[in-house]
C-alpha cells in the first residue's frame, strides 16, 4: 500500500469518530472479515439506565491527561481535527451495539479502533499526531460505568483474533493484512498489543489498549517505515497518567 493510499484512510477514519459513538474505519465491507469477526462484541453487557458515572473523570480531565507535543517524536504536529472530547458533559448510557461483522476488522486500521467493541463510553478524550511523512501517533482515553471497561478489552481481544488476517478494501483494491497479537503484563490492571503488517505496505501500525480500572487507554502508532512499535511506549507513559484519574 502506498503511503498516499495508507494516510487517506486514517484521515477518513478520524473523521467519523466524532464523540466515540461513530464506528470509525473504512466503509467498504469486506467479505472475508464477515466470517473471522462473527463474534466480536456480542457478548457485551449493558450498564443499564440507572449506571452511575459516580467517580469517573469527565472529557476535561481525560483531556489533561493526554501525552504533550512536547512527548511526540519530532516534527509530530497536533492534527486540530482530530481533537474531540465530551467536555463536563457525559454520554448517556446504552445497550451495546454489536460492529456488524463485514466491519470490525476494517475498523482496526484506523484511529478509532476501540470502538469496535461496541460499548458506548461515558466520558472520553482523544488526540493525533502526524509528521510531513504521513506517520502518525493517535491517543484516546475512554471512561465507561460498572464493568463495561472489562468488556471493552474482551470484545477487542475477540476482534483482534478473529482478524488475524483480513482484507483492507481501499479505492477498489484488496490488501492482505495480518495482525499479531500479543498481551503486555504489567502494563495498567490488563493490556494487549497488535502489531498490523501486511507485504503490500511501506509500513505497519501498533495498536495498544490497556484499562486501569474504568479507564481505557487505546493508542493507534502507524508508521510508514516500521511496524509502529514506537508507539508502545508513549502508550505505557499515558497508563500512568491515566492512573492518576482514580
Amino acid at each position: 500500500m502506498s503511503q498516499q493510499l495508507r494516510r487517506a484512510t486514517l484521515i477518513a477514519c478520524s473523521a467519523t469518530a466524532v464523540l466515540g459513538l461513530a464506528a470509525c474505519g473504512p466503509d467498504n465491507a469486506n467479505p472475508s472479515a464477515t466470517a473471522a469477526a462473527g463474534a466480536a462484541s456480542s457478548t457485551a453487557s449493558a450498564p443499564g439506565p440507572t449506571a452511575s458515572t459516580a467517580g469517573l473523570p469527565d472529557g476535561n480531565k481525560l483531556n489533561a491527561l493526554l501525552l504533550p507535543a512536547t512527548a511526540m517524536p519530532p516534527k509530530f504536529k497536533l492534527d486540530p481535527n482530530g481533537s474531540q472530547s465530551t467536555g463536563d458533559g457525559v454520554i448517556p448510557p446504552a445497550s451495546p451495539s454489536a460492529v456488524p461483522a463485514g466491519k470490525a476488522c476494517d475498523m482496526l486500521n484506523g484511529t478509532g479502533w476501540v470502538n469496535s467493541a461496541g460499548i458506548i463510553a461515558a466520558s472520553f478524550a482523544k488526540n493525533n499526531y502526524a509528521d510531513e511523512a504521513q506517520n502518525m501517533f493517535a491517543q484516546e482515553l475512554d471512561a465507561y460505568r460498572g464493568n463495561d471497561a472489562q468488556t471493552v478489552m474482551a470484545n477487542l481481544k475477540k476482534t483482534l483474533t478473529a482478524c488475524h488476517t483480513f482484507t483492507v478494501t481501499q479505492d477498489g483494491q484488496n490488501y492482505s493484512a495480518t495482525v499479531t497479537l500479543q498481551s503486555l503484563p504489567g502494563v495498567g490492571d490488563e493490556a494487549l498489543q497488535a502489531v498490523i503488517t501486511s507485504p503490500e505496505w511501506t509500513g505497519g501500525s501498533t495498536l495498544v489498549a490497556a484499562r486501569v480500572g474504568k479507564v481505557v487507554v487505546a493508542t493507534y502508532d502507524n508508521e510508514q517505515s516500521k511496524t509502529g512499535t514506537a508507539g508502545v511506549a508513549l502508550t505505557k507513559t499515558l497508563v500512568k497518567n491515566a492512573a492518576s484519574a482514580h
